[in-house]
């Protein structure tokens, strides 16, 4: 199968990589030759805002697959920044179906499409957008899913909840948090008591594994555990998995703030259709992030 990865040197692709299989001819489109990749793997070097920089390239591959996990300017979720990875991604999506013939595209979204703070969240229903990052992501959910009905392609739309592990950002939470206790620190953290559906990113690759081989019908699907965490639980996994006493997660437990999020994936669907659930639990995802910043 020809696969063609956007994305591919960034938090999730590059665990990815290490799900696919060497019997794959994969294809990644980035500016300029990544370091430290999987081996066997073409390089299409283009920027996704100037279409005109790999659409030859990739027209030349034809891929059977596109998997378009790619977005620029992360935590700026402004809307220029938004408004950009719009264009970008609105111009491949089109690309890769008029003029590649390509016949299947996953893509990530995320649960703040959902646009709520509390309870189960479930594919069919969507509230109102609160940022710039989450109309954008639904929009290219709708054209996705407006050019699967024109073309009869296959879209899979998977809005991951809040991904965790080796390679994310260090201003996201888990980071900051075992950053903070390597320190000796208590975390600075405003809301202990919000909760958030955590899933591990390795979790993540199998589940996009499961939609690459599979026939998964077109639509969106939670990536998710099912479960909401609270942010001072993470705290406790953390110190835990340093070998130390609840110290700085009893301090963030007992501050006296109110949770303005409590939110989770509701999995039946996913489970159903893809047959896949989260094999990490947080505690577990913790202790296999931390060995690869090599703390013991």
């Amino acid at each position: 199968m020809k696969i063609v990865i956007t994305g591919a040197t960034g938090f999730i692709g590059r665990r990815l990589l290490h799900f696919l299989s060497d019997a794959d001819e994969i294809a990644v489109i980035c500016r300029k030759t990544p370091v430290g990749l999987r081996r066997k793997l073409r390089i299409i070097k283009g920027d996704l805002n100037e279409p005109g920089s790999f659409s030859g390239a990739l027209k030349a591959f034809r891929p059977d697959l596109c998997i378009h996990l790619a977005w620029e300017g992360i935590p700026d979720y402004g809307f220029e920044t938004s408004h950009r990875n719009l264009e970008q991604g609105a111009m491949l999506f089109n690309l890769l179906v008029e003029e590649c013939g390509c016949r299947k595209i996953i893509a990530m979204g995320s649960c703040w499409e959902y646009g709520q703070s509390f309870g189960p969240c479930r594919e069919d229903v969507l509230v109102s957008v609160n940022s710039y990052f989450a109309w954008v992501k639904r929009s290219l959910y709708d054209l996705g899913m407006t050019l699967a009905g024109k073309d009869g392609m296959s879209f899979i739309w998977l809005r991951g909840f809040y991904i965790y592990g080796p390679g994310q950002k260090g201003a996201s939470l888990v980071p900051v948090m075992a950053s903070a206790l390597l320190k000796g620190e208590i975390p600075m953290i405003c809301t202990p008591w919000n909760a958030n559906d955590f899933i591990y990113v390795d979790d993540v690759s199998e589940a996009i594994m499961r939609t690459v081989r599979n026939d998964t019908p077109t639509g969106a699907y939670n990536i998710g555990t099912g479960t909401a965490t609270h942010v001072w639980k993470v705290c406790e996994e953390l110190e835990k998995a340093l070998g130390r006493e609840p110290v700085q997660a009893v301090a963030l437990e007992a501050v006296d703030a109110k949770a303005t999020a409590n939110f989770w994936a509701e999995m039946s669907k996913t489970d159903t259709i893809l047959g896949w659930q989260a094999k990490t639990n947080i505690g577990t995802g913790i202790r296999q992030y931390l060995k690869t910043l090599e703390v013991r």
